[in-house]
């Protein structure tokens, strides 16, 4: 049986991680972790999920330079002191990381009519699948010792160029993944 305090205390002291050691992530450790994510729910059995496990620092670059390109657009939102705020914030750990992992939802696995997906057909993404999957591994690196940040400001098109992601598959989620410098007690947002 799991103890479900231990369980508990798992999901509470999840973390978005920002600031990584150098140290590289142990090589049983890694496939522990995409293994619990491809243990997540999916509608009709689908699995419409992929992983693009990254390690390569020219590649990371070229995140980094997308981020850095939308972190801008994105500060002409913001004014006053909460303009000055977020740029304080460290928003992202893209090159500190030594693993960065692009997760994937490929729309058209398992074919235009998937039992459960008939109705709501973005299930694939949000509600019971491809997001399922990224909790698993962020709750299974939690769990290692492993941190996770998830980079939100990025396009789309820019992770499909840099990564030659093709149509119909779907970037969903950008994460960088490492020993963190430390676990905060509170969210640092």
């Amino acid at each position: 049986m799991i103890d479900a305090n231990d369980l508990y205390r798992l999901i509470e002291s999840r973390r978005d991680v920002r600031a990584f050691r150098a140290e590289p992530i142990q090589d049983e450790t890694l496939p522990r972790i995409l293994r619990a994510a491809h243990h997540a729910p999916s509608v009709g059995f689908m699995q419409p999920w992929n992983f693009i496990v990254i390690r390569a620092a020219e590649t990371m670059q070229q995140v980094t330079a997308s981020f850095a390109e939308e972190n801008v657009r994105a500060g002409k939102h913001d004014h006053g002191e909460r303009a000055a705020l977020d740029r304080s914030l460290k928003l992202e750990g893209i090159n500190e990381a030594p693993v960065n992992i692009c997760v994937t939802c490929h729309r058209t696995r398992g074919g235009l009519h998937v039992l459960g997906r008939n109705s709501i057909v973005h299930t694939d993404i949000y509600s019971y699948s491809t997001c399922c999957a990224v909790e698993n591994l962020w709750l299974a690196a939690r769990a290692e010792g492993v941190g996770v940040g998830w980079v939100s400001i990025l396009t789309i098109e820019a992770l499909r160029r840099i990564l030659g992601i093709p149509d119909p598959v779907l970037p969903v989620a950008y994460l960088c993944l490492g020993y963190p410098q430390e676990f905060f007690d509170d969210p640092e947002l």
